[in-house]
């Protein structure tokens, strides 16, 4: 679907709402809009309320490309960007200017979400005339889009400024940051509403809406930052006690466009194939720069490739064969064949265009792709959830239950079950390896993740071949438990109120 609604609210310029992939509710194209004439209706309300999950689209926000490759596994170590440009060379060598763009980006690009949220939240609340069920269930989900927002402000921020409500020319723009405590609380009060109002699934046009699920899954990776283990606990078992999520037989058909909005998702940004922004560029981005294009599609650029020391990393037979079925189910090397394009072999000598380290992850491509992808990309699934939940109860004295949650990710990747009866820093080991194995390219299971436990240090150095070359003494910003990110330059540009995060400089 592409539809565009435009309108003038409280913001300083005109705002463009784009649609939410092929699943959301058709929409009637508007010219500009007034204050006098818009959120008047609940297609006006819904059209709002579209305008948030558009956000989701961009590649600053939550299609896997500036979070979960730029940052979260090219910091961690474990993928290799292809093009080498100076604002990733400065996040993959951890030198962390405020002035990097990447960093820039996503940090604007939550802003807007939150922008965009804060009007729906106001507005539509204020309107008399929509059913209140309707009313309740549009406001729980902008809540929930602008706690995803500010979950990514502060597990790479900490304490932001707190913008609750609409902005407008009259507004303070220059708002000091808030704690991390308090950005948290607002995290934690927009997904209770969340997961007290929406339904567990959605039906129809509505598949691919924010849930119950996913706001009580945001509860419990919220908690697990604060170290709130006996409420990550709780949200963990509220969710399985719906019985609407499970692990999917097959690792591959997770991620099959084919097979979106599965029973292992509970959120996912959703794409349809398009030229224009409903669609993404991750076969772009996946498929080897080279290749024929009947195999790869309009274009292929290979920005992002596993490195050798992670596929180093898997799980072997006795005759030295990796017997982890989530390398064969998404990962092809040197001679091996694409899962779904059968006529596809990755050379056995494979050129350094097509892949520097000899491999290519292949989640997001199952086809060519003739135009802009319509994969959707996942943000939380259910192997998360249960090793979210395994970590939770290690830290509750529940060690061996946490190991059993940690032997279902491992059977259906076909490995054997590990012993329960392993002590609390092992089994920590061993969801943090699964973790490592699970989610590649995904925006879990790497820099984040290693970053909230202080163990981000510890695993570059065991892992990162190129530790050394890293110069971590000279980086004191890196000494930080967690790390946190520079405030961006141009941010403080246009609010000298922000404080800089300690050991950076504007």
């Amino acid at each position: 679907m592409n539809k565009y609604i435009k309108y003038i609210g409280t913001f300083l310029v005109a705002t463009s709402l784009a649609s939410c992939g092929d699943q959301f509710l058709t929409l009637t194209p508007k010219d500009i809009l007034t204050d006098a004439n818009f959120f008047l209706t609940e297609s006006d309300a819904q059209a709002s309320l579209t305008g948030i999950y558009a956000i989701l689209q961009r590649e600053e926000t939550f299609s896997n490309v500036r979070d979960a490759a730029d940052i979260e596994w090219a910091m961690a170590g474990d993928m290799y960007e292809m093009d080498g440009s100076a604002n990733r060379i400065e996040l993959h060598s951890l030198s962390l200017p405020s002035n990097n763009t990447i960093l820039r980006d996503v940090y604007q690009g939550a802003y807007q979400g939150i922008g965009r949220a804060n009007i729906v939240i106001g507005r539509v609340s204020a309107m008399t005339n929509l059913d209140p069920a309707k009313q309740a269930s549009i406001v729980a989900q902008a809540k929930f889009l602008r706690s995803l927002f500010y979950y990514r402000l502060v597990s790479y921020w900490g304490g932001v400024p707190l913008v609750t409500e609409e902005l407008n020319a009259t507004s303070k723009l220059d708002i000091p940051r808030a704690s991390a405590a308090e950005v948290w609380a607002l995290i934690e009060s927009d997904l209770k509403e969340a997961a007290a109002t929406l339904p567990a699934t959605w039906t129809g046009a509505n598949v691919g809406r924010a849930t119950s699920t996913a706001a009580l899954g945001y509860l419990v990776k919220a908690s697990l930052w604060q170290q709130k283990w006996a409420d990550a606990v709780k949200y963990s078992e509220q969710i399985i006690a719906t019985n609407t999520h499970d692990l999917l037989p097959k690792f591959r058909d997770v991620f099959r466009e084919s097979n979106e909005n599965n029973k292992e998702i509970l959120f996912s940004t959703q794409f349809r194939t398009s030229v224009d922004a409903e669609g993404n560029n991750l076969v772009k981005r996946t498929a080897p720069r080279g290749a024929p294009s009947v195999y790869t599609g309009s274009a292929a650029w290979s920005n992002f490739v596993p490195q050798q020391h992670w596929v180093n990393a898997f799980e072997k037979d006795a005759a030295g064969k990796i017997k982890d079925k989530r390398y064969w189910d998404v990962i092809i090397g040197p001679g091996e064949a694409h899962q779904d394009i059968k006529d596809f072999v990755m050379p056995a000598q494979v050129p350094a265009g097509w892949s520097r380290t000899g491999f290519i992850v292949t989640k997001y491509w199952e086809a060519p792709a003739p135009t802009n992808s319509g994969v959707n990309t996942p943000v939380l699934r259910f192997a998360e959830v249960l090793l979210n939940y395994a970590e939770a109860l290690n830290e509750t004295g529940k060690s061996a239950e946490a190991m059993q949650l940690v032997n279902k990710i491992r059977t259906r990747a076909g490995l054997e079950p590990k012993a329960t009866n392993l002590g609390k820093d092992a089994v920590l080991d061993a969801i943090f390896y699964e973790r490592r194995m699970e989610f590649i390219w995904e925006p879990v299971g790497a820099f984040s993740d290693l970053n909230r436990r202080g163990r981000f240090i510890s695993f570059i150095k065991a892992n990162r071949p190129n530790f050394a070359t890293l110069e971590i003494d000279k980086k004191p910003w890196l000494s930080t438990v967690p790390i946190l990110f520079p405030i961006p330059r141009e941010a403080w540009d246009k609010n000298k109120s922000l404080e800089q995060n300690p050991h950076y400089s504007f």
